[in-house]
């Protein structure tokens, strides 16, 4: 501070006698040395801050780590949505919650204890879910490495530590963590939003509070739940008496699917009927204000048209949504969308289940290809007399074919029927019954099997039986 000169009408004290020149000395000892060396480390606004300022700028940083974690599960829960089937990314985010809030730093025992539950719970839960294609899969190995290599329950699961005492385990699970990331985004943006989450806890043992609850109230979020730790069982859905009772999760994901669809089909329909229409009607309206009008429009319509896609994916948990989703369907001249195909399928998928038919389109493709080319096979050379190489490369062809129906499980009516044919054929061993893999309409077939045994007959009327169930023309099979 700068020396202020005195006013001349101040009273002059004079000054004091001098005394002895004592100089104190003073030493800086290990302590003080390395707190001179680590303040000369830090930034020179943290250096030379106030005790504000330093309080100020841990609050912002902590606003920003909890903000950075939350768009990074938004990410997670928003790639999941996209590549998930309905009933797998329900489960997921279930698991999500749990395994999230079970990671979280927690008082009691009894906390932690019921935590494990929800977990555990949530675990089952998904490992239930039968997986529709790729992405479902990984998600179920991903889960599985967690538990198998003794992760923290939200993982993360790399990078795992080898461990020759318990053989190759250890070595496979690090190669599977791996991997898995060649496979789908999904298993790396969990990963990466894991190691974050540990990061930016400055714990090894849990979350902390700010950072858990970030990733809890985004899984909460996206299923539409309130957190994991106000939830009560009085909030749930009640599923009318006469649906499956199997059906309680798509129930409740077809509700909220249903009231979002609903929401944006009447926002879309009253600001068309309020504002857009009669803004376009009206003459001599400036141009900036027809595109601002146009361009909320665009954005209603694109929300409205997200609804109704995800309304399609829904698993319809009664005949009654079906009917809904045909509806909407033709209401909205669906054929005309560009996810037509997607929603097509899917009603299909609802009108099969419901008709006790699977619930899958197809999945059997390998087994009716199979069955296909035996059947050809077989028609190729009918009243053909096949001799020496050619006889061999034959029987090779079919002997291949057949392998096939022998290898691979069916997983629907169609599939079953193929097997059964193939069954009957060799197991009737009669001229005729060979027809039993072709047109079997022929009277040839038809005579044949009048003059069998009763089980003969009756096998085939099983047969029969299984193809009028499931819709299949036993003459066009395979043809």
């Amino acid at each position: 501070m700068a020396t202020q000169f005195k006013h001349t009408d101040f009273t002059n004290i004079p000054t004091l006698a001098a005394q002895p020149n004592i100089r104190v000395a003073f030493i800086a000892g290990e302590a003080t040395a390395a707190v001179h060396d680590a303040m000369a480390k830090l930034p020179a606004d943290t250096r030379d801050g106030t005790l504000d300022d330093l309080v100020w700028d841990q609050g912002v940083a902590a606003a920003e780590n909890v903000t950075l974690i939350q768009s990074m599960t938004c990410a997670l829960v928003e790639k999941a949505q996209e590549l998930l089937s309905p009933r797998m990314y329900s489960a997921f985010l279930r698991w999500g919650e749990a395994a999230s809030y079970l990671s979280t730093i927690f008082e009691t025992d009894a906390d932690g204890d019921l935590r494990c539950q929800r977990n555990a719970a949530a675990g089952r839960v998904l490992g239930e879910v039968s997986a529709e294609h790729m992405h479902d899969v990984i998600i179920k190995m991903l889960v599985v490495g967690i538990e198998t290599a003794d992760c923290s329950a939200f993982g993360p699961f790399a990078d795992v530590k080898s461990n020759d005492q318990f053989g190759c385990e250890q070595t496979l699970l690090r190669g599977l963590s791996a991997d898995l990331d060649w496979v789908s985004p999904l298993p790396a943006l969990f990963n990466e939003l894991s190691c974050r989450a540990w990061q930016l806890s400055n714990s090894s043992s849990s979350f902390s509070l700010p950072i858990g609850s970030a990733i809890t109230s985004t899984f909460s979020f996206a299923r539409g739940l309130d957190s994991a730790e106000q939830r009560t069982p009085a909030g749930s859905s009640q599923m009318p008496a006469s649906y499956d009772r199997f059906m309680g999760g798509p129930f409740i994901s077809w509700q909220r699917a249903y009231s979002r669809y609903e929401e944006a089909h009447h926002t879309l329909y009253a600001y068309d009927r309020d504002i857009y229409s009669s803004t376009f009607a009206t003459p001599n309206v400036a141009e900036s204000v027809k595109d601002s009008v146009q361009e909320q429009f665009d954005v209603l319509l694109m929300a409205e048209h997200d609804a109704v896609q995800w309304l399609y994916r829904i698993p319809a948990p009664s005949a009654s949504e079906l009917a809904i989703k045909l509806k909407i369907f033709v209401e909205m001249d669906g054929y005309d969308l560009t996810y037509a195909p997607e929603a097509i399928r899917q009603i299909t998928i609802d009108a099969r289940r419901f008709g006790r038919h699977g619930a899958h389109l197809q999945t059997d493709e390998a087994l009716l290809a199979a069955f296909a080319a035996r059947r050809r096979e077989f028609e190729a050379i009918e009243g053909v007399e096949l001799h020496g190489h050619e006889e061999d490369t034959y029987f090779a062809r079919v002997d291949a074919t057949e392998a096939v129906l022998m290898d691979n499980a069916a997983t629907t009516i169609e599939g079953v029927l193929a097997k059964l044919r193939v069954a009957f054929l060799h197991q009737t061993g009669e001229d005729w019954s060979d027809l039993a893999i072709s047109n079997t309409k022929l009277p040839k077939f038809a005579d044949g099997l009048a003059m069998s045994d009763m089980y003969t007959r009756l096998a085939w009327a099983a047969i029969e039986d299984l193809a009028r169930i499931a819709g299949v023309s036993l003459a066009e099979q395979g043809a």
